[in-house]
């Protein structure tokens, strides 16, 4: 990842992490503030259920024992019918219209009058039961107002119910007595009473709900959907009865629309924060990255241009902080390289021509020792007047002239190295070169030599007649290195590489050479093919002219093991296409 990017996304997190942090604190600041409130709210529901529950069982049983004063209208003409012996046929009547009446008059949603052996002699909550024998109903009713089932009619048809029911004897002072059962039924009503308004609202997303289920956990009174109420906290309250201290449960719970909504609108706002955070950052984070990043880029491509050979690559200095220092220094540095350079390239050239100079006197002594004794014999056998003096001298002025020939080469070869021209660079078919080389020294038949080339290899920048002299050198060295060998093999192979460069390869299948030969192979005047061999130049003058070319040369082994043989490869940067005239 670039420098760039690594900047603008650290300047981007830097805006969005707070506020998606802030925005995380803030939820939950918001949760528990509303989670406190719901805990008050809850708690004092609960306690406002319990208190309205209490209320509800005195109301209950204040109503029942107004009914079972024998002094009450209702009851009083119950009890004085039984006193004369029973109740009359009107008053039996008369009572399945007034008792429902009464019932509802006294708030009561189960109204049953029993005489004895728990016969009903009047009902309002079941009518159809008047007359019928219930010997359970009058010792299952509490004395103390509590839940217990009751039977009642509903729309007709028999139901059961939960209902707080209490029970109370009516005497009358004429020796009759009967039994009032009195209750309210737990329904969607009572539970609207028993729901306290401690929200202070009738607003739905803050009212509150309840559930009333009986001991089996089936819904009594509330909202069928409960189960699909959006609620946060609940309270369950226990209604003891008849069947146990859970006989009845009344739930009561909060919405939590008010939480959602706020939570919702923090999430829409932190988000569009976030968004607006995160272009302004990557705005500021591009146009920052880009003041910083800058000057670090022309450094990294000056860097590279150093490495490539350009020490006069000077840094413009842009600012005054830590890069601007750091781009001095990199001025200063090349500076400083340019003329360690010089002074290296010129202690180089010393050290180089002193090589040479001794290499050059090593040479010339080896034919003057020759010459010289040659010189000394003729003239010893000259002043004796020896017979074969005539013989002598042929061989002598040969030897002579031998060695003449040879400091001649020497100086040509030299004449060469130290002269040589700069190429002239132009698009140079370098197949076709490779081509006629081969095709001349294969003709000399010495070793079979073979050729692979590709029919689309691209051209290169190059004077032709010194890569033929590059690729005759190498072929010829090749020659050499196989000479005697029963199987001699040299391939001659060039292709395309992915660097934009076209490499030329000469393999042979000779014996290779060692490490420190392999080390000094370029060096001038450096020879393995001792007194009778060349001059020592032919590689270290291949060498200058691929440097002159912008190239690059490698001499290594080949792969084999008994006679590794030798692989010369060369680099040359390939020419760039030439767009064809326009007619």
């Amino acid at each position: 990842m670039r420098l760039r990017t690594k900047l603008t996304a650290l300047i981007a997190l830097a805006s969005v992490v707070p506020t998606g942090a802030a925005t995380l604190l803030g939820r939950e600041l918001v949760r528990k503030a509303y989670e406190k409130e719901f805990d008050l709210t809850l708690r004092a529901a609960r306690k406002g259920v319990e208190d309205r529950y209490r209320e509800l069982r005195r109301e209950v049983t204040a109503a029942v024992e107004r009914l079972a004063n024998p002094r009450d209208q209702f009851t009083r003409a119950i009890l004085v019918d039984l006193a004369r012996g029973g109740l009359e046929d009107d008053t039996f009547r008369s009572l399945q219209g007034t008792t429902r009446q009464v019932m509802q008059e006294r708030g009561l949603d189960v109204l049953a009058v029993l005489g004895r052996g728990g016969r009903i002699l009047a009902s309002g909550h079941f009518p159809g039961s008047t007359g019928d024998t219930d010997p359970d109903l009058a010792p299952r009713a509490p004395r103390k107002a509590q839940l217990m089932r009751v039977r009642v009619m509903e729309q007709r048809k028999p139901a059961t119910r939960l209902a707080v029911v209490v029970k109370r004897v009516a005497r009358s002072p004429l020796g009759s007595r009967v039994t009032i059962v009195g209750g309210r039924s737990l329904s969607d009503r009572l539970l609207r009473r028993l729901i306290p308004d401690v929200l202070g609202t009738k607003s739905e997303e803050r009212q509150l709900l309840g559930l009333i289920r009986d001991a089996k956990g089936q819904r009594v009174a509330g909202p069928p959907d409960w189960s699909r109420q959006s609620t946060y906290q609940s309270r369950v309250v226990e209604l003891p009865g008849a069947e146990g201290p859970r006989t009845a449960t009344v739930t009561v719970a909060v919405p939590d629309t008010r939480l959602k909504r706020d939570l919702r609108l923090i999430n829409l706002t932190a988000g569009a924060l976030m968004m607006t955070g995160l272009l302004l950052a990557l705005v500021l984070g591009v146009v920052a990255a880009r003041r910083f990043s800058r000057p670090l880029s022309e450094l990294s491509d000056g860097a590279e241009a150093v490495a490539q050979g350009d020490l006069e690559r000077q840094l413009p200095v842009r600012s005054r902080d830590e890069v601007g220092e750091l781009v001095h220094a990199f001025n200063r540095m090349t500076a400083d390289l340019k003329e360690s350079k010089e002074k290296l390239m010129a202690a180089e050239r010393v050290a180089a021509w002193r090589e040479i100079a001794r290499r050059i006197a090593h040479e010339i002594k080896n034919p003057l020792f020759p010459i010289q004794t040659s010189i000394e014999t003729l003239r010893k056998v000259h002043s004796k007047g020896h017979p074969d003096f005539e013989e002598i001298f042929e061989e002598s002025t040969t030897t002579i002239l031998e060695e003449v020939t040879r400091l001649k080469n020497i100086a040509t070869e030299f004449s060469r190295f130290a002269r040589m021209p700069k190429p002239v660079l132009a698009p140079c078919d370098l197949g076709e070169v490779i081509r006629q080389v081969v095709t001349l020294y294969g003709a000399e038949g010495a070793a079979p030599l073979r050729c692979r080339l590709p029919e689309d290899l691209p051209r290169v920048a190059g004077d032709r007649e010194q890569l033929v002299q590059v690729i005759s050198n190498l072929v010829k060295n090749a020659k050499e290195a196989v000479a005697g060998l029963a199987d001699p093999e040299i391939l001659v192979r060039a292709w395309a590489g992915d660097d934009g460069t076209v490499l030329v390869s000469v393999e042979d299948n000779g014996p290779g050479f060692t490490e420190e030969v392999q080390a000094k192979i370029f060096t001038p005047y450096f020879t393995t093919k001792g007194a009778s061999g060349g001059s020592g130049l032919g590689l270290a003058i291949v060498h200058r002219i691929v440097m002159d070319h912008n190239g690059r040369i490698e001499a290594k082994n080949g792969p084999g093991t008994e006679r590794p043989g030798a692989v010369f490869t060369v680099a040359l940067p390939a020419s760039p296409p030439v767009s064809p005239e326009a007619p």
